[in-house]
């Protein structure tokens, strides 16, 4: 109830009459719909969820916070049904759409209606409310590190040459969800050697040859909310990479700098400098940090063009890292949730 009404009074504060609902994860949030197509609808503080019949046994069991009704023949003409059969729109309503998740094609067709609604583009509204994580938020959070890292774990027992790096992803994969994943949060990324020095290498047939460092950025989901890590594997008798060092001091910077009320642009900051302080400026591409929950990326952004200011509740990733062309590149990347006297980190830098 709580989620429902805070967003009742982000309408009120942006004199908005109404909300139509339709990126997936916000149908999560809103009313714990996980089901892969739906759409809602928000009138003068009344939900409707309109659904197909794939999903509606499932949204009858689950939903909350609104009324489900089962499409009869698309979702956009049953939303057109009920405004036109709404006691409680006067002429000129302002009604929000997700400006950022709404086609310019479904836009056009609900403006074509001629129902003298004021369609209201809208960035974020929901995503801010998003930002600031329950309790049980990051409980499930918490969980899903717990299985990224165990699985990580049992898959580093069977790391050895002559595996290619598709061969390790699907490995990767196997033992998070042995672990208990419920799913990826996204492509897993495994590169080995000179290709580390890629940021996002997807997985290639590329095999790994003696002494080769091997770079793993990975995550599973529970309850819905993502777990996001990289480690980078150093073979036994491997001296680590000068540049290791490096990012782990822009890493612990990084942290360093977390409390309520600091730019999240201050944290970028703090590692970006230490990166350029050791001569790899140019070779910190990325943003520092992302947020992190029912979806891998999400607000706050952790970068120079960040303007969120901290709070207690917010999740992000801390992911400093150096990148050589053709030779390696090394990627820290932990998770924290900010906290009332700093923050506390959800995975565990050590596994």
């Amino acid at each position: 109830m709580l989620r429902y009404q805070r967003l009742l009074k982000r309408l009120q504060d942006l004199d908005l009459d109404g909300l139509i609902v339709t990126h997936l994860p916000n149908l999560n949030y809103l009313f714990n719909f996980s089901g892969t197509s739906g759409l809602a609808c928000y009138i003068c503080g009344e939900a409707t969820l309109l659904v197909d019949s794939r999903y509606l046994e499932q949204a009858q069991a689950s939903a909350v916070n609104c009324e489900v009704r089962l499409t009869s023949s698309s979702a956009l003409a049953d939303l057109r049904e009920l405004l036109e059969g709404s006691q409680s729109l006067q002429n000129r309503s302002r009604i929000a759409v997700e400006a950022k998740h709404l086609s310019y094609q479904t836009f056009l067709e609900m403006d074509s209606w001629g129902l003298g609604i004021d369609w209201v583009p809208s960035s974020d509204l929901v995503e801010e409310l998003r930002m600031i994580k329950s309790e049980s938020e990051v409980a499930s959070m918490r969980r899903a590190f717990e299985i990224a890292q165990t699985g990580y774990g049992c898959f580093l027992d069977q790391v050895k040459p002559g595996y290619s790096e598709v061969q390790l992803a699907g490995l990767l994969e196997f033992e998070l969800r042995k672990a208990g994943g419920e799913g990826v949060s996204f492509e897993t990324i495994v590169a080995s050697g000179p290709r580390s020095s890629l940021p996002h290498g997807v997985a290639s047939s590329r095999v790994l040859q003696e002494k080769e460092i091997l770079l793993c950025d990975f995550g599973v989901r529970h309850g819905g909310y993502c777990s996001d890590l990289t480690r980078v594997y150093i073979p036994e008798k491997t001296s680590k990479p000068d540049i290791y060092n490096v990012v782990r001091e822009a890493w612990q910077t990084a942290l360093g700098t977390i409390r309520p009320g600091v730019p999240a642009s201050e944290i970028d900051a703090a590692a970006r400098q230490v990166i350029a302080k050791h001569g790899y400026g140019d070779y910190f591409g990325h943003s520092t940090g992302h947020g992190l929950g029912l979806e891998v990326h999400e607000l706050p952004a952790i970068s120079s063009r960040g303007s969120s200011h901290l709070e207690p509740g917010m999740v992000f990733t801390v992911e400093p890292g150096i990148y050589l062309p053709g030779r390696h590149g090394i990627r820290i990347e932990d998770v924290v949730v900010v906290t009332e006297q700093g923050y506390s980190l959800l995975s565990d830098p050590e596994k």
